[in-house]
This record gives C-alpha cells, sequence and structure tokens, in this order.
C-alpha cells in the first residue's frame, strides 16, 4: 500500500486558480479564501479540537483546584500577583516572565483562582494534540482523535494540577510539532519562521521550548538531506540562527540572571553526571524506570510503542517528525550533562512525557489505516480498542488530587478572624509565602535566601515576625523577638503569640517541640497544619 501523501499545493486535484484577462492570477477576497479553507472538514475538525480541549473540565477534578490551598512551591509563585509589578521579573526565578504576568489576567475562580493558567494550557495542549493528528492526513478525524486522548489523558498532563508552567511546556511542545506536520504538508518559508519564533519567543512562556525548537530545525534538516532539498537546507540553517539568537538573547536576559543558588541545589540530584559513561548511562536508565508509569507503561512497553509511532512516520515519509523525539530527548539529556535541565523530575519531564503516548497513538492510527485495506470500517475498530485499553490505564490518574497538602490559607483565616490589637505573630520560613499570598495586608520582598532570591516581610507592620530561614536557631530566635514585643507592651494590652507553620523539616519540628515546652500552648487545628497559640 502506497503511504498517505500530503497534497501540496498546484497538485492534480488541488483547487482551481482563476486568471485575468491578461493571464495573471486572481487572488480571491479573504473571506472567501478563509471559507475554502476551512470548509465543512475543517469546521469539523475546529469543533472536534475544541471538544477535546473542554475534555480537561471532566479529567481535571476543577473544584478541587480552586479549594485547595497553595503549598509551598505554588506559593512563592502565587506571591508574585501580590508584588509590584516591576518586582515580577526577579520573584519569578525560573518561571518564565510572561506565563508569570498571565497569573494576574485570571479574573475570577477564589484565591486558588491562578490554578486556572496551567489548567487552561492543559486544555490548549489537548486542543493542539488534536489538530497534531488532523494534519498527518491519515483517517479524518480518527487520528486526531487518538491523538488527543493520548495527550488529554497522559498520566503525566493528569498529575499537573499545581500552579506551575508545565502544562504550558507541554502546550508548546505540541504546537512545535504541528507546526513541523505542517510544514511537511507544504513547504513555505514563514512556516519555518513561525517555527522558529514559537521556539524562541516562546521562551517566554515555556523554558524548554528551545529544547523542542532545536530539535525541530535539526529534524528538518535531516529531512532536507534525505529528501536531497537543499535549498531548503539553506532555509533551515538561516532560520535556525536567527532561533538562537533570540532564544540565547532571552535566556540571558531573563532566565539566566535568575537561577538561584537554591535552585541549582535543589535540582542537583537530577544533573546527568559525567565523571564516566557507566554512571552516565545508569543515570539515564535509573531516571527512564521512575518516570515509565507517566508515560503509561512498563519502560519496555512504552519504548516498542514508542518506537511503533516513530516506525508509523517513516512509512508516512515523514522523516522530520520521525527524528524529532530521539534528538528531543537527546538534548535534555545534554542539558542535564550541562547542568542546565533537571532531567527525570517528573515535572520538567512533563514536555516530552506527553509525547509519548502521542506517539503511541500514530502508531494505533497507523495500523488502523493499514486494516483499512480489510474493511474502511477497521480504523474506528481499532482506535475504539486502544482507547477501551488507554482509558483503564490511566484512571487512576483521572480526577486525582495529587497536590501536597498543606493549608495555610486555612490558618490565615482563622488568623485574621481572631486577631486583637496587642498580638504577635511568628510565621514560619516554610509559610511564609503562602502567608504572603493569603494575608490581606501587602507584604514586601526584600533580597533574601529564599528559592526565588527573595523573602518576606512587614516592615509596616510590628507585631509580625516572619522567619527567613529555617535553622532551630531561627526558631529560637523567632519566639525570643516575638516574646520581646509582647514584654514591651503594657500589662493590660499585652495578647498572645501565634505561630503559623507549614512545610517544616525535622529539625524544625524538633525545635519547636523543644523551645515551647515550658509554655501554654493551644493547639488549633484549622486544617493539615495546625495554628498554636500563646496566650499571656
Amino acid at each position: 500500500m502506497v503511504p498517505p501523501q500530503a497534497r501540496r499545493a498546484g497538485s492534480p486535484g488541488a483547487a482551481p486558480t482563476a486568471h485575468s484577462g491578461r493571464g495573471t492570477a486572481i487572488r480571491p477576497p479573504a473571506a472567501s479564501r478563509l471559507r475554502r479553507s476551512l470548509g465543512r472538514t475543517g469546521v469539523i475538525d475546529i469543533c472536534l479540537a475544541v471538544a477535546v480541549g473542554l475534555c480537561v473540565l471532566a479529567v481535571h477534578d476543577v473544584p478541587y483546584l480552586l479549594r485547595h490551598s497553595f503549598w509551598v512551591d505554588e506559593a512563592w509563585v502565587a506571591e508574585t500577583v501580590r508584588a509590584r509589578i516591576g518586582l515580577t521579573p526577579s520573584l519569578a526565578s525560573s518561571t518564565p516572565l510572561g506565563w508569570t504576568f498571565l497569573l494576574r489576567l485570571v479574573p475570577f475562580g477564589g484565591p486558588e483562582r491562578l490554578r486556572l493558567v496551567p489548567l487552561g494550557f492543559a486544555a490548549l495542549a489537548a486542543a493542539t494534540g488534536y489538530l497534531f493528528g488532523r494534519e498527518l492526513r491519515l483517517t479524518p478525524f480518527v487520528t486526531g482523535i487518538l491523538t488527543g486522548a493520548a495527550a488529554l489523558l497522559s498520566p503525566a498532563m493528569l498529575v499537573r494540577d499545581d500552579l506551575k508552567q508545565y502544562t504550558a511546556e507541554a502546550f508548546a511542545c505540541l504546537v512545535l510539532w504541528l507546526l513541523v506536520a505542517r510544514i511537511e504538508n507544504e513547504w513555505r518559508l514563514w512556516r519555518l519562521i513561525t517555527i522558529a519564533a514559537t521556539a524562541s519567543v516562546g521562551m517566554l512562556f515555556a523554558n524548554t521550548v528551545i529544547f523542542v525548537g532545536v530539535a525541530a530545525m535539526a529534524s528538518l534538516a535531516l529531512e532536507c538531506l534525505v529528501t536531497r532539498h537543499y535549498r531548503r537546507l539553506a532555509e533551515v540553517a538561516a532560520a535556525s540562527a536567527g532561533m538562537l539568537v533570540v532564544s540565547l538573547a532571552i535566556y540571558l536576559t531573563l532566565v539566566r540572571p535568575q537561577i538561584t543558588h537554591n535552585l541549582v541545589t535543589y535540582w542537583a540530584p537530577f544533573y546527568m553526571p559525567t565523571r564516566s559513561a557507566s554512571a552516565a548511562l545508569s543515570f539515564v536508565n535509573l531516571e527512564l524506570h521512575r518516570l515509565a508509569p507517566y508515560m503509561g507503561f512498563p519502560l519496555v512497553v512504552d519504548a516498542v510503542l514508542a518506537l511503533a509511532g516513530i516506525a508509523a512516520l517513516i512509512w508516512l515519509r515523514r522523516f522530520a517528525l520521525a527524528a524529532m523525539f530521539p534528538i528531543m530527548l537527546a538534548i535534555a539529556i545534554a542539558a542535564s550533562a550541562a547542568r542546565e535541565y533537571p532531567f527525570g523530575d517528573l515535572r520538567t519531564s512533563t514536555f516530552w512525557l506527553v509525547m509519548v503516548p502521542v506517539l503511541m497513538a500514530v502508531g494505533v492510527a497507523a495500523a488502523g489505516r493499514l486494516a483499512a485495506r480489510i474493511d474502511r470500517r477497521a480504523p474506528l475498530v481499532v482506535a475504539a480498542v486502544a482507547l477501551a485499553v488507554w482509558v483503564p490505564v490511566t484512571d487512576t490518574y483521572i480526577r486525582s488530587h495529587p497536590i501536597p497538602n498543606e493549608d495555610v490559607h486555612s490558618e490565615v483565616t482563622y488568623l485574621d478572624a481572631h486577631f486583637r490589637p496587642g498580638d504577635v505573630v511568628i510565621v514560619s520560613y516554610g509559610a511564609s509565602f503562602g502567608f504572603a499570598y493569603y494575608y490581606p495586608q501587602a507584604p514586601s520582598f526584600p533580597v533574601g535566601d529564599g528559592p526565588n532570591g527573595h523573602v518576606v516581610a512587614y516592615p509596616q507592620l510590628p507585631w509580625m515576625v516572619v522567619m527567613t530561614a529555617r535553622r532551630a536557631v531561627d526558631i529560637a530566635n523567632a519566639l525570643a523577638a516575638a516574646r520581646a514585643k509582647i514584654a514591651a507592651e503594657s500589662a493590660g494590652a499585652r495578647g498572645r503569640i501565634w505561630i503559623v507553620r507549614s512545610h517544616q523539616t525535622r529539625t524544625e519540628i524538633r525545635a519547636w517541640r523543644r523551645d515551647l515546652a515550658g509554655d501554654r500552648v493551644r493547639t488549633i487545628h484549622v486544617g493539615p497544619d495546625p495554628i498554636l497559640e500563646l496566650p499571656p
């Protein structure tokens, strides 16, 4: 069977071109061109893409997202909306600046409404997954539904309910795969420029998009060599140069300066060792096995099914798409060896993990196309069987609640309702970022040893003691400062000491227990993190 080929402009069967009396082509009006380019099939495709995207509302527990308190890793992202806008680039740290600014635009949903941003990108990723399958031009609608469902129900995406940019990285990755599929259908210089612009300017919203962009350009160059389109190879080289210049400028001005020592230390276990080849291979093997469940199956099964998808792309003569995933994965591993990317972490791996189920879906769609030689209804049967297998595999992650159970919000709500003049408040280091977001009074963010290079402070509130470190001595100092503030009040005005804590280390737990052993302490269970009250 001859593999399906994309229809080229000017090929037999393409739409006829009108000519003037002088023989020059007459360009139809824009509205007419749009109607002709969409047609009934195009409208159905758009509606299906939107429907697939909206399915995120069914597979993610949206009420849970909009009521669950931010935990510490989300809180230091959320607090950026409380700061003056000029401080946002510094507070954003490793979070892309454009993505961080989007948080300020969410108009509804309560305090946890900011999670609608990653949810929105998850919807866009699923819709783009459908459009990617459509561009492969296998079985109409069926291929798109398969690839869209693969992106929608990818375990790596289903667990990404937290306030982080990783669903945006998956969306950007899928957009580039879609753009490569489109340029394989019909080569146009502007499409190549679009790929370069998406991969470079896209870094404002998704850091890892440049990895995918480099893989896309390398794959297109490889296809040009295989198909002997050497003029196109020069165009790819020029577009790649522009892409790298812009991305390097963004990296050096907006990304690199905000990577703190704390972040580098935190990600250190995910940097591939370079002391020996055996150490490097052992690291990659271990991390891939650890991530395998989030691809869908055990690693061997994941690899076989992904390779089947790559083989299907080769059968379709889509050499660029076939080469993209191996090159993309190799770039991520190389970046890990260079200590620029934490390979193996589930969150930062989302962008490439989502492509494994998508490749599996491509393989299924190709099998359905081959089976159509026997019966034209076979693609539907093959797709139904594949979905009947895939949905139960991912059922564990559907509407799951993966966000750590830390609840500074409840502590702040209780404190705000019961605080009286004369009271003093101690906020632990781990709770300070959530406190800065939820507490009604606006904080300041001086430079300090926080994950984003800043700490929380309330210089205008004399009753507030906010810890900027978490050692035992810091706890002793915070208690001493609070007691000194209480002692400075007149006898009749002395209030209570409130202690707001969250995300504690074992050292902190032992230190609090030791330093409060001789005090009358009231533990108020307002959530998983109780608030403490020390009466006067």
